[in-house]
């Protein structure tokens, strides 16, 4: 599975989403608000993300139901869900293309050697043993164990480790 800058970005941008949601509405039982709009270009310059480059990762988001545009002069993003019933899966799921090692294991479609093939056993166990924690990580989970740290950030951002 590699994780690529679009999934990183995604990541932070949902992030950033949810952060402002408690900070505008608060957290309600628990439950992040899928209600609070953030302009594009503060994402942009609180994640350091192009907004051109921005544009494209909220395209996929949008089309997996992540997000919401809202459009006017008071337009932007917004959740398109309650953070608690988004896994971090979906987000990686929804921007990467191809996220999957091989092609079996991602889509269940035999290749033509699943009879003798020596490794699907080992890659559906790798692959399985990475993306379930994804599945059980939600943007709820995510932003409430790091909630303080990021309220400390002193412009609002998100800091987050190097690419590899």
């Amino acid at each position: 599975m590699n994780i690529t800058s679009k999934s990183r970005y995604a990541f932070k941008i949902m992030m950033d989403l949810a952060h402002h949601s408690i900070a505008s509405v608060g957290l309600l039982d628990g439950v992040i608000a899928p209600s609070s709009i953030v302009r594009r270009s503060d994402i942009a310059h609180r994640q350091g993300i192009p907004t051109e480059y921005l544009d494209q990762i909220m395209m996929r988001l949008r089309a997996a139901n992540l997000v919401e545009s809202v459009r006017g002069r008071a337009g932007g993003y917004r959740l398109g869900r309650e953070a608690l019933t988004i896994s971090l899966w979906d987000i990686f799921a929804s921007v990467e293309d191809n996220i999957f090692p091989v092609e079996c294991v991602g889509h269940g479609e035999p290749c033509g050697f699943e009879n003798s093939c020596i490794t699907f056993g080992p890659w559906a166990e790798i692959f399985d043993s990475m993306r379930a924690p994804l599945i059980r990580m939600t943007l709820a989970d995510a932003t409430d164990k790091w909630a303080d740290e990021l309220r400390m950030s002193p412009i609002g951002g998100i800091r987050e480790c190097r690419g590899g």
